[in-house]
């Protein structure tokens, strides 16, 4: 007889969900399915539900209008994006902050 398959029970430690609260708060760009993807890895789980892109996954989290001071002084306005970064084949997460020219 064949037999269902068997879910994993995912749960966040306190510490992590301080996390997960706190990188969410700020956030503007992130849907239902990336904080799902977000919250699972956090958990513990390396199974990647995304294989086509590759063992690392990139989500933008927002993206907000900065003013950036170039070296010789002066002030650019640029678009600052926040990412969060997860590496499936090493468990590593981190956070990125890329520029671009408004």
């Amino acid at each position: 007889a064949a037999s269902a398959p068997t879910t994993t029970r995912l749960s966040l430690s306190q510490k992590k969900m301080f996390e997960a609260q706190e990188l969410f708060k700020t956030s503007n760009c992130v849907g239902k399915v990336e904080k799902a993807l977000i919250l699972s890895f956090m958990a513990g789980s390396r199974e990647n539900p995304c294989p086509h892109l590759g063992d690392v996954v990139t989500i933008k989290l927002s993206e907000n209008e900065e003013e950036l001071r170039q070296q010789d002084g002066t002030v650019i306005p640029v678009i600052a994006e926040n990412h969060y970064q997860m590496n499936y084949s090493t468990g590593e997460a981190k956070q990125i902050k890329k520029y671009r020219r408004c």
